[in-house]
């Protein structure tokens, strides 16, 4: 049990002005609690990242930039590397660039590999195929393949220069 006693007048500001600096306090965290939730409902949504249809992957790609050929559209199965080497260490982080996808938690994976022809690709006069990793409908990675050289790059159009795999 708590008891407070008080014997004089001093002992009374005493209380107020403990009683005025825990109100600030209160006041302080109520906006401080304010102002963070405030932040986290202003950022951005997070993309969709199922994928049941190719219609889908075409509007994902269209929102990253491109316009592909749904008549294009090719599909095998693929497995992710149980370990990553150097090179697919830095593929795997070109991937990130986009969504902050990786293929980290899928090593040793089969996935579905889909292809589509970009057609409005135009650097350096050379054209390139959007590339969607998919499993169980949930994309789980994307890239740009340059043709003819091979080069892969983030499928971000916002990314460029540093992002082709050296």
């Amino acid at each position: 049990m708590f008891v407070l006693t008080f014997n004089s007048k001093k002992s009374g500001k005493m209380l107020a002005a403990l009683l005025a600096v825990c109100f600030i306090l209160g006041i302080a965290a109520g906006v401080k609690n304010f102002v963070f939730s405030r932040r986290e409902t202003v950022s951005a949504p997070k993309a969709n990242l199922v994928m049941e249809t190719t219609q889908q992957m075409a509007e994902y790609i269209f929102s990253k930039g491109y316009t592909v050929d749904l008549q294009s559209a090719r599909v095998k199965e693929v497995r992710i590397p149980k370990k990553f080497d150097r090179e697919f260490e830095n593929f795997n982080n070109k991937i990130k660039l986009t969504d902050g996808l990786s293929l980290e938690k899928y090593k040793n994976d089969k996935v579905n590999k889909w292809t589509f022809d970009i057609v409005d690709y135009d650097v350096e006069g050379k054209t390139a195929v959007a590339v969607m990793l998919v499993k169980k409908d949930k994309l789980i990675g994307t890239y740009i393949i340059q043709q003819p050289d091979g080069t892969a790059h983030s499928l971000s159009k916002n990314i460029t220069g540093t992002d082709a795999l050296e």
